[in-house]
């Protein structure tokens, strides 16, 4: 006769899906690798399937396995939310951990300020930061992410929004460039050679788009996936950037300068995202509020 499931396997086999290693999955439910194996072991007879094959050091789900991941964690999500049905939200008490999806810009302009607001507000409280990228809609839909802030227009759909602040584009320009001094013209712009930034995950590929359109002329010499260290090369180069005008004010004066673009290009919205799922749950609430309170300009 097969085992009979309880919440700890279930909770075993989502850790072993999330991590792809017992061991990892094992500290992540505070028990032993043995333990864990055991109940590997009674998952595997109650649902006569291998569930997770060993390649290397990682432990893959079959086929059987990935079809059965979202009825889990539809039941996790679900007893979780009978746990708490009713029961008060206390940042004060609460040892919470929060699933946060950012963007590398948000990790230098939104994370320090709500470090420090749980500090003194929620010291219990854990922040478990993921960068966005083309799995985020997935592991919001199934609770591993409580909410995504960034530009991202792909999560407009199906999932709740709220603005927090809007953004243009500035050029970002070593401070000693030997040809640009006290503006910069479109001359300027399409003369010099330019350092692209396409972030994954993000609506950034909108811009570089935008700026084709409008015929502008750009002489792409580097290319990163992301913003972090781009004051680094700007900085070090005659390279011109182009980023969101936050960003290039937290740049400016440490080597680099900020100008005006000399042509007129689309701004976009920072906005905070989270699925419907999580939309009554007073943590998830509790966690938006304060992120509005903080960065809503």
């Amino acid at each position: 006769m097969a085992h009979t499931l309880d919440i700890r396997l279930l909770q075993l086999f989502h850790a072993i899906y999330t991590h792809e290693n017992i061991s990892h999955a094992a500290a992540s439910l505070d028990i032993g690798q043995p333990a864990a194996s055991i109940g590997l072991s009674k998952l595997r007879k109650h649902f006569d399937n291998q569930l997770f094959v060993r390649v290397g050091h990682q432990m893959l789900p079959t086929e059987f396995a990935k079809e059965l991941a979202p009825l889990i964690t539809q039941t996790l999500e679900q007893v979780r939310l009978i746990n708490d049905y009713r029961r008060a939200f206390d940042p004060a008490i609460s040892t919470r951990t929060f699933t946060l999806g950012l963007t590398d810009i948000s990790h230098l302009q939104l994370v320090p300020k709500l470090a420090a607001y749980l500090h003194t507000h929620a010291p219990h409280i854990c922040l478990n930061v993921v960068p966005i990228d083309a799995a985020t809609p997935t592991l919001m839909s199934s609770g591993q992410i409580d909410l995504a802030i960034g530009f991202i227009p792909q999560l407009e759909a199906g999932f709740y929004q709220q603005t927090l602040f809007h953004q243009h584009y500035v050029a970002l320009v070593r401070h000693d460039h030997p040809r640009i001094a006290e503006s910069l013209s479109l001359q300027d712009y399409e003369r010099e050679n330019h350092l692209e930034i396409v972030p994954s995950g993000t609506g950034h590929y909108m811009a570089e788009n935008e700026i084709q359109r409008l015929g502008v002329t750009r002489n792409i010499r580097m290319r990163m996936p992301g913003y972090l260290g781009v004051d680094a090369v700007v900085k070090n180069t005659d390279l011109i950037a182009t980023v969101p005008e936050k960003l290039g004010f937290l740049l400016d004066d440490a080597g680099c300068r900020i100008y005006p673009l000399p042509f007129e290009l689309s701004g976009f919205d920072v906005k905070q995202h989270w699925h419907a799922r999580m939309h009554k749950n007073s943590d998830n609430r509790w966690l938006r509020q304060v992120c509005f309170e903080l960065f809503h300009q």
